[in-house]
């Protein structure tokens, strides 16, 4: 007759029922069975090498969650003045069409501004961006609902940056990927040139689903 250990647990992430010990608690944790909505688990970290044309996401655990949350750290292009972009895959390739929509408000230096497009080949995060080495640009976004055939897919996003000019600037956009078909990667690409060098980490965001 095999031991079970008195603290022995049998339950599952969504499942945890009637009253915990610590210690249960503690193993269902360390098991990540214990039910947490909202936590963050990191899916995969790529740092920008050898100046590449793109920058993808190919497994981005779309059928677990329902809501991605990317961060972008010390961000720059090769080539000074280029905007920083995203491109949904859907089943392995990136839809280069123009199937994307997107509204940006800007603040550079004393000057707002607003950019938008009902049709267009990419969502642009950040504007402008700088290839100076310490004038870098760092964004997180949300994505949702990329594993959720026949709906579309959204994101919002926020870049901070110092851009081409030296000004501090602010990037707020909301974006939509209107086509209903499935997202299972992100790709991510300069308006022209390579990209420089970054930190990209992607994390699923657990929920009710």
């Amino acid at each position: 007759m095999s031991y079970i250990p008195k603290d022995a647990v049998t339950q599952s992430f969504r499942s945890n029922k009637g009253v915990l010990t610590p210690n249960q608690i503690i193993q269902l944790d360390n098991e990540d069975k214990f039910t947490k909505y909202g936590q963050l688990e990191l899916i995969e970290t790529q740092t920008v090498s050898s100046t590449p044309s793109t920058l993808s996401f190919d497994s981005i655990k779309e059928t677990e969650y329902n809501v991605h949350f990317c961060t972008i750290s010390d961000y720059a292009p090769q080539t000074d003045n280029r905007h920083l972009t995203i491109q949904f895959k859907v089943g392995g390739s990136a839809d280069t069409d123009n199937d994307y929509q997107y509204a940006m408000q800007r603040q550079t230096a004393s000057t707002g501004a607003e950019l938008k497009s009902g049709n267009d080949s990419r969502i642009y995060l950040a504007y402008n961006c700088s290839a100076t080495s310490n004038e870098t640009t760092n964004c997180y976004f949300y994505v949702y609902n990329a594993g959720v055939g026949g709906q579309f897919t959204f994101l919002t996003s926020q870049a901070m940056m110092i851009d081409k000019d030296s000004n501090q600037t602010a990037n707020f956009n909301s974006g939509v990927y209107d086509q209903t078909a499935t997202v299972n990667g992100f790709q991510f690409q300069t308006s022209g040139g390579n990209l420089e060098h970054g930190v990209f980490s992607l994390y699923g965001i657990k929920d009710y689903s």
